[in-house]
């Protein structure tokens, strides 16, 4: 019998966390499967906080996670391509060089698109922290000279007006991670009386997803650390020394963003995204139209989080309920439940541990500083990087 051909789109931890779970399920002989990435390897992004405080170059040995080797051992087919377009109907995956990729089943785990076009002057010269080239030039040119305003600030996520409880940025633990580690930065080099530090976002409030404890928590440790915060934050322009905000003028000698993150460009010229480029599912993270289409991530057209480890949950869901339906799984998954699961580092050896559901209309939450958490942070890590993005996956 013919094997099936999985087709997987992108191979960061969604899209790896398919692939290994997909290999759990299914033999090379039962099941070939195909990543289409424009990458090598990807980045254990939540590490590249570190550079803030540890230096890039200690920082970003740490987090690369190269990944030819694992799929050439487990027999995945690595396509080096752009994705450009798909055709549902026919069930082919178009990229920029090469022919025409038929699938029998799809996971789609591009993520969202970072939009530097969103804030009238905003370009990469303002600076990130979520990409390796970004956190090196970012934390190399603030250590160059550390005092002066920093401003870090979150972008808005372009969310489609469905989606329920409506966010109004994707993700900023990053974004207070890398604030509170700069502190730290500056106070070791005792240059923290002469520079200011500024916590910027779209969001109504910070720690926006989480429950009323992450907020105090967050709040309390930011008034300690005297780094102020402006929410319900609404850009008019920025250029290379200030930052419209709210209609006012803020000059700054530092500034790291995360950019305004929008739909994929390349879905809205298909049939399967919402018309705002994120991909609809129901709770198995299934197509409601496409049956043998799935999206795990960012991508997905909810709020739910998104962050690394929301995508590999919703990577088991999305590959156990396709291996149930090919019967090779006796039990069907239980449905995607969102829930927020933070491990943000204060200072070395003490992080804040949030699990929580209650914007999400649950009722529990778990918000504490911890050394445990920051052990079990570095750990998880270390054991992510080192396994090659391959490590046993949670439940």
């Amino acid at each position: 019998m013919k094997p099936f051909h999985a087709v997987v789109l992108g191979s960061r931890f969604g899209g790896s966390a398919v692939l290994v779970w997909l290999r759990r399920y299914f033999s090379p002989a039962e099941l070939r499967i195909t990543v289409v990435d424009q990458w090598h390897d990807m980045t254990y992004r939540p590490g590249l906080v570190k550079t803030f405080i540890a230096g890039p170059d200690r920082t970003l040995s740490g987090v690369s996670v190269p990944l030819i080797g694992y799929w050439r051992r487990h027999r995945i087919n690595f396509l080096h391509d752009t994705i450009v377009g798909l055709d549902p109907d026919r069930r082919l995956v178009y990229t920029a060089t090469h022919p025409p990729l038929a699938y029998d089943v799809l996971f789609i785990a591009t993520g969202s698109t970072p939009r530097w076009d969103a804030v009238p002057g905003l370009d990469l010269y303002q600076r990130g922290i979520c990409e390796r080239y970004l956190a090196r030039h970012t934390a190399a040119l603030s250590q160059k000279n550390p005092q002066g305003r920093f401003l870090f600030v979150a972008g808005p996520i372009l969310a489609p007006p469905h989606w329920q409880p409506s966010i109004k940025v994707g993700c900023e633990c990053p974004l207070i991670e890398a604030a509170l580690l700069w502190d730290v930065y500056l106070r070791r080099q005792k240059a923290r009386q002469r520079a200011e530090i500024w916590v910027i976002t779209a969001a109504s409030q910070l720690a926006e997803d989480a429950g009323p404890k992450a907020h105090q928590l967050v709040l309390e440790l930011l008034r300690q650390r005297q780094i102020r915060v402006i929410t319900n934050a609404q850009y008019q322009a920025v250029s290379r020394h200030a930052l419209t905000v709210n209609q006012k003028t803020l000059d700054y000698d530092h500034i790291a963003w995360i950019p305004p993150q929008g739909g994929s460009s390349w879905l809205r010229a298909t049939n399967v995204d919402d018309g705002y480029g994120w991909v609809p599912t129901d709770p198995y993270l299934l197509h409601p139209e496409w049956m043998n289409i799935y999206a795990v991530g960012d991508v997905v057209s909810h709020s739910w989080p998104k962050m690394g480890h929301a995508a590999m949950i919703q990577a088991r869901i999305a590959a156990q309920h396709w291996a149930w339906r090919q019967k090779k799984c006796k039990v069907k998954p239980s449905p995607y439940e969102p829930a927020i699961l933070w491990l943000m580092d204060i200072e070395p050896g003490l992080s804040l541990f949030v699990k929580s559901n209650v914007f999400y209309g649950g009722t529990q939450e778990f918000a504490r500083l911890s050394r445990a958490a920051y052990v079990a942070k570095n750990l998880f890590q270390w054991g992510y990087v080192r396994t090659r993005g391959a490590l046993p996956l949670m439940p």
